[in-house]
């Protein structure tokens, strides 16, 4: 009898171990399926004053300090005096923005420095952040001045994040990252809620986690910012994750396909030549036939 119940529970144990190495094995395996990231970088602590300081600081390097934002300088000048012993003519001339060259906004060095000093500067106290009303009303005025600004031409300058990425720079872990790209359906990368994904000029995907900020949807062009996370690849996407950030919108889908529209018409307009047009032969009156009366 003892011996039954030796051999019984000797299969039973071997049963369990074989359980357990299956589970094991399992588990195993979903791990190395799961994406990896490292966990978040760290940044130095801020407060909400700091993020309002660098806010306005963002605010004030938009616009070039020469004509103040105008592109144009007014400058007086004085027209020679025909006759003698009389005064010249005062008078006031615009002139082109010699500093910004007509554009009215800064150098782009120093926009983007004031840019990932606020993207650090909101990193570094998110809990904070959102309780301060004060702070949030100030990001509030100055997102709008930053979205005016990502309208324009001078725009440009962001997009080199998109040439820093496709060159192999500019996604160190805890370094900020400003960029403008088209968003896509958001990705579930295993943070625990689905990642914004925005794919820039370049056609390098960011996936954006725990945005602070946000007003856009999936077909917008939008500014994205955040501090870099690291790399993940999902199926045949190679994700570069940023997270404590920003997402706004800079145009709707809508107004992107109206441009698009505008564009193509552009286009086919200067490949099509003008149509060749008859001269046109005024009215005849019958009365110019007959003869005049003498």
């Amino acid at each position: 009898m003892n011996q039954t119940l030796r051999t019984m529970l000797a299969v039973a144990c071997c049963a369990l171990a074989v359980q357990v190495s299956t589970v094991a094995q399992d588990a195993s395996t979903a791990a190395d399926a799961a994406p990896m990231l490292p966990a978040q970088a760290k940044v130095k602590s801020s407060t909400p004053s700091q993020v309002s300081q660098a806010a306005r600081s963002l605010r004030r390097s938009m616009a070039c300090e020469a004509c103040g934002g105008d592109g144009v300088v007014v400058r007086q000048r004085t027209r020679k005096a025909e006759r003698l012993f009389t005064k010249g003519q005062i008078y006031h001339e615009q002139d082109e923005c010699s500093t910004c060259k007509g554009t009215g906004s800064a150098k782009p060095e120093l926009i983007m420095q004031r840019f990932d000093a606020l993207v650090l500067a909101m990193a570094g106290c998110p809990d904070e952040l959102a309780t301060s009303a004060p702070a949030t009303k100030i990001l509030a005025e100055v997102f709008d001045s930053i979205t005016s600004y990502a309208r324009t031409s001078s725009a440009e300058a962001i997009d080199k994040a998109a040439q820093r990425l496709a060159g192999g720079f500019g996604d160190q872990p805890g370094a900020p990252l400003v960029a403008i790209g088209v968003l896509k359906p958001s990705v579930d990368l295993g943070l625990g809620v689905p990642s914004m994904v925005m794919e820039l000029p370049s056609g390098a995907l960011i996936a954006i986690d725990d945005a602070q900020y946000h007003g856009a949807k999936s077909g917008d062009r939008a500014l994205g910012a955040g501090v870099v996370r690291g790399r993940t690849v999902i199926g045949e996407n190679d994700y570069l994750v940023i997270d404590r950030g920003f997402v706004l919108m800079v145009t709707s889908e809508k107004d992107l396909k109206i441009q698009e529209e505008d564009e193509e018409a552009a286009r086919k307009a200067a490949r099509e030549p003008a149509p060749n047009r008859e001269p046109s032969i005024p009215p005849h009156d019958p009365d110019d036939d007959k003869m005049p009366e003498r």
